[in-house]
């Protein structure tokens, strides 16, 4: 909705001396059809030649582009407020294509050409929205995630992927797709480095965190009683959730996947405060007493290992990575309708391998006065043989 005044050298555009000249030489030569033409008319116009580099007019254009572009955003509902928020569609200005029209305009002596835009509709709009409402808690959890500043990065990719889901709606029979929704975990998305499981090591990688936000949502979606399509353990234990209960995610391979099999729309809520993550699933009435048990069917011990590390000082050992044995557990969802009394129940197996601990030993110079060696912060992970918890109707929060 701007308009943008330059001029025409501004843009790249330029008289073509060159072309110019010989114009006029043609015309002073007697032997030249162009004489010929300007002899039997009372006067000659020629189009003044052109030269375009578009080198300047592509640079504004990407800058253009660079703060209007946005990609289509689907309408939804805000739950504290209980107001639909619109769609937007999504915009992509032409580069190239307004090159070319700029291009012809100045051979033309346009004086004013419009860019050329790709507008894209959102997939839901505000009017499907309507008849939402959030009379209930479906279903919901709570992870807890560090405050402190050496976890700055991972807290800013928790809040990223957060906004990303928070107030979406899924009507009866839709699916929620992870990947789809928080998208490629990159710069451009606002993504930052942080640590992140691969191999069961903890290593830097861009969208450290989005796990989490993945396991809190697959829990609440869990109690919610939504139909899980799509859900894959980590390769090694977390500690902010329960074994049984986290969902690693990895785009574009790794994903989270669940459908909304109730009667009713649902909403999913995301929120950050405080140090908790909590997730919420939003509805018309709470149906089912949803129980989840978990039991720890075998322990296999981590095995240790040693590398040496140049940047600590000689013969210092310290705890690089802290093991974490391996877990084979059995888990089961029981939905127990409470105007049936029948209950159905889904049961599965998840297989955690063990984490070697690794211990960086020394082989710098020798330690500075006072210095202090320091390792993974991690404390020992422990898990409980047997865990039930249960949501529904009459109880508030979690019944373990």
């Amino acid at each position: 909705e701007q308009t943008l005044v330059r001029t025409r050298a501004e843009l790249g555009g330029s008289v073509d001396v060159e072309h110019l000249t010989r114009l006029l030489r043609d015309v002073q030569n007697p032997a030249s059809a162009l004489r010929r033409r300007a002899e039997s008319a009372e006067e000659l116009t020629l189009a003044l030649p052109v030269r375009f580099d578009a080198e300047p007019a592509r640079a504004l254009l990407l800058e253009l582009k660079r703060q209007h572009d946005h990609p289509p955003s689907d309408a939804r509902f805000n739950p504290d407020t209980r107001e639909v928020i619109p769609e937007r569609a999504g915009l992509s200005l032409d580069v190239w294509a307004t090159l070319d029209d700029l291009d012809d305009a100045m051979h033309h002596g346009a004086p004013e050409i419009a860019v050329r835009v790709v507008r894209t509709d959102a997939q839901r709009t505000a009017r499907e929205l309507r008849e939402v409402r959030v009379d209930a808690r479906l279903g919901d959890f709570e992870t807890r995630y560090s405050l402190n500043e050496s976890a700055a990065d991972r807290t800013h990719n928790l809040r990223v992927a957060a906004r990303k889901i928070d107030g979406l709606v899924l009507l009866p029979g839709e699916v929620f797709d992870f990947n789809a929704v928080v998208g490629e975990r990159n710069e451009a998305s606002g993504f930052r480095p942080a640590p992140v499981i691969a191999g069961g090591e903890l290593v830097d990688g861009l969208g450290g965190g989005a796990c989490q936000i993945a396991g809190t949502i697959h829990a609440a979606a869990f109690f919610a009683g939504l139909t899980i399509l799509e859900r894959h353990p980590h390769s090694r234990p977390s500690f902010y959730i329960k074994l049984g209960l986290d969902a690693a995610v990895s785009y574009p391979t790794i994903n989270l996947v669940f459908r909304n099999d109730h009667p009713f729309p649902v909403v999913i809520r995301m929120q950050l405060e405080g140090g908790a993550a909590r997730s919420e699933v939003l509805g018309l009435e709470q149906r089912d007493m949803v129980t989840f048990v978990r039991r720890v069917d075998g322990v296999t011990p981590y095995t240790e290992s040693e590398t040496q590390d140049s940047s600590l000082p000689s013969g210092v050992r310290v705890l690089g990575q802290r093991g974490v044995p391996g877990f084979r557990v059995s888990r089961w969802r029981i939905i127990r309708s409470m105007e049936s009394n029948q209950a159905r129940r889904e049961a599965s197996v998840d297989i955690y391998p063990p984490t070697t601990q690794i211990w960086r030993v020394g082989t710098g110079g020798p330690p500075p006065e006072g210095y202090v060696a320091e390792g993974d912060g991690h404390p020992e992970y422990t898990a409980d043989e047997y865990t039930t918890m249960t949501q529904g109707p009459g109880i508030r929060g979690t019944d373990t």
